[in-house]
């Protein structure tokens, strides 16, 4: 085997320089750098890329397109005035600011919705607080407008300011599929959820497809 001392090699002009033919192995010897200052492009559509067992990839820099964005994402709290919640009745909560909505899912104007334009499992997430509330307060995350995901049930028995909380992992249709929060209370007359980005809020994130 003969060896070519070189400082450059440079394909013709207008070509692309090949290295090996099919079925050869091209290899950097144990020891050798290989410094790659310009783009480069890996493999092609379809090819497989195998970095083999107790090889390291190391990354100083900026990876993209790896794993999981978790997006569509949004959170929402309730902005404005307290609403008020009737007695013994379903009443579905409105979060009129948005502090993110990275694709737009999140109705906060009529709604009060998240419909994902992505199929997948989600993390939905709320919480809402109930102002004099002395009974019992159940709060849930509806899907549809007709399935109930995790039902929050509790008793306060007392004339106090109280949390609900309640969260859920749910698979959601990206063309069909949507989730808002409801309350329901039986203090015996109406009660206020009131406003504030620490105090009722709803939100969610794909967590796989």
């Amino acid at each position: 085997m003969g060896t070519l001392f070189v400082d450059k090699l440079d394909p013709q002009s207008g070509t692309s320089l090949e290295l090996g033919s099919n079925g050869d192995t091209v290899a950097v010897n144990t020891g050798a750098t290989t410094n790659l200052a310009g783009n480069v492009t890996l493999g092609a559509s379809g090819k497989t890329i195998t970095v083999p067992a107790g090889a390291t990839i190391a990354n100083s820099g900026t990876a993209t397109g790896f794993g999981e964005a978790n997006t569509p994402a949004f959170h929402a709290y309730k902005s404005g005035s307290a609403q008020s919640v009737p007695n013994n009745t379903v009443t579905k909560i409105s979060f009129q600011t948005e502090l993110f909505d990275s694709n737009g899912c999140y109705d906060k104007d009529t709604n009060y919705r998240f419909t994902p334009t992505t199929n997948g499992y989600y993390y939905i997430y709320y919480q809402l607080k109930n102002a004099n509330q002395t009974d019992y307060i159940y709060s849930r995350i509806r899907k549809n407008g007709s399935t109930d995901l995790a039902l929050e049930i509790h008793y306060t028995g007392a004339d106090v300011d109280d949390m609900s909380k309640g969260f859920t992992i749910v698979h959601l249709n990206g063309s069909s599929d949507y989730v808002e929060v409801y309350l329901q209370q039986t203090k015996g007359s109406a009660a206020n959820v009131p406003n504030g980005e620490q105090n009722t809020y709803f939100g969610g994130y794909l967590v796989t497809t």
